[in-house]
């Protein structure tokens, strides 16, 4: 069986993933009365700072759950029919992240493209060889999709390449699972046995309504109908204290940004809002899908509210996701 899992930056499809992946490896042991080997296959090279802390981040969300990494930055198909490479036959098997294995092929030594063949031929071969060699394989790729930014040739090129390889291997997999602020939306399912796989909800005690979608959808009109007596304010402009006290917040987004260039943590706003006693409700645009930005605030910024808003979603009893004035309940 193969799973791919898409989402945006901090959406929590990396926890989902895992957690898929291991529950799978329990279920296949417990089959066969004995361990089923578990790998991580990790594609994204450490070339600075900023990168080996993502590297080290995800490698403390993954230890002691019985995992061997295997470092393979570019060539699946080559690195498969190594005669070094470890027997994946019957294993459980992480790819993360599609998004990188896509660049690397596109721009690093000895990548696709540097040995002239074909970027997307390579990358879907080898995710079909190791779906027809392992037991159960999760791939996770990234949606890079939604933004307004024109993109340079170069990016064209990139998103082109991305947008074909998820393609393909959402046709492959047997499961497709959308990732949003913490929540697994199901796209695809032609599996039978779903009950043995199936996400646990393990939500906290519900106060919270959340609101996400892109820019310009009608969040605010959508959700001002749905909640006409609730008394608003703005992120982009409100006090800082006013998220300990406000009903509604609009624009949050932008608030977390504010928040941000004062100095403070994601954690201190979580915890912020999640030790109020009354209820609120909040508005927030889904800025987590686009390309990586290069300043590095941006980064951090981008992160930062997809993290907070996974952790706010986990809490909040409902969930919605605006799309051309079109409200669909996540939660």
């Amino acid at each position: 069986m193969m799973e791919l899992v898409i989402g945006g930056s901090g959406s929590g499809k990396s926890a989902y993933a895992e957690t898929a992946v291991c529950r799978c490896r329990r279920f296949l042991s417990e089959g066969i009365n004995r361990e089923v080997p578990l790998y991580y296959i990790a594609d994204m090279i450490p070339y600075g700072r900023e990168t080996e802390k993502k590297i080290e981040a995800h490698r403390k969300m993954r230890s002691g759950k019985g995992f061997e990494t295997l470092e393979w930055y570019v060539d699946l198909p080559g690195k498969l029919e190594d005669e070094r490479t470890p027997s994946l036959a019957g294993s459980c098997v992480l790819l993360e992240c599609v998004s990188n294995l896509t660049a690397n092929e596109m721009y690093a030594s000895g990548g696709a493209q540097e040995t002239g063949k074909d970027t997307v031929e390579s990358i879907v071969q080898g995710v079909r060889m190791l779906k027809e060699r392992c037991g159960h394989l999760v791939v996770v790729s990234n949606d890079i999709f939604r933004e307004s930014v024109p993109d340079s040739e170069e990016m064209t090129a990139y998103k082109d390449n991305l947008g074909r390889i998820n393609r393909a291997l959402a046709a492959m997999a047997d499961r497709v699972t959308e990732v949003v602020y913490g929540i697994s939306i199901c796209v695809k399912d032609n599996v039978t046995d779903s009950d043995s796989l199936q996400r646990a909800d393990k939500r906290g005690r519900s106060y919270m309504k959340f609101v996400t979608g892109g820019a310009y959808q009608g969040k605010g009109a959508y959700v001002k109908e749905k909640y006409p007596d609730a008394e608003w304010t703005d992120g982009a402009g409100c006090s800082l204290q006013e998220i300990e006290t406000c009903e509604a917040i609009d624009h949050f987004h932008l608030f977390v940004r504010r928040w941000m260039q004062e100095g403070k943590t994601p954690k201190e706003l979580t915890d912020t809002i999640l030790g109020r006693d009354s209820r609120i409700i909040i508005v927030c645009d889904e800025i987590g899908c686009g390309l990586v930005p290069v300043d590095a605030f941006e980064r951090e910024y981008r992160e930062a509210v997809g993290r907070i808003c996974t952790e706010l979603v986990s809490h909040s009893d409902e969930v919605y996701r605006v799309t051309c004035g079109i409200g669909e309940r996540l939660r």
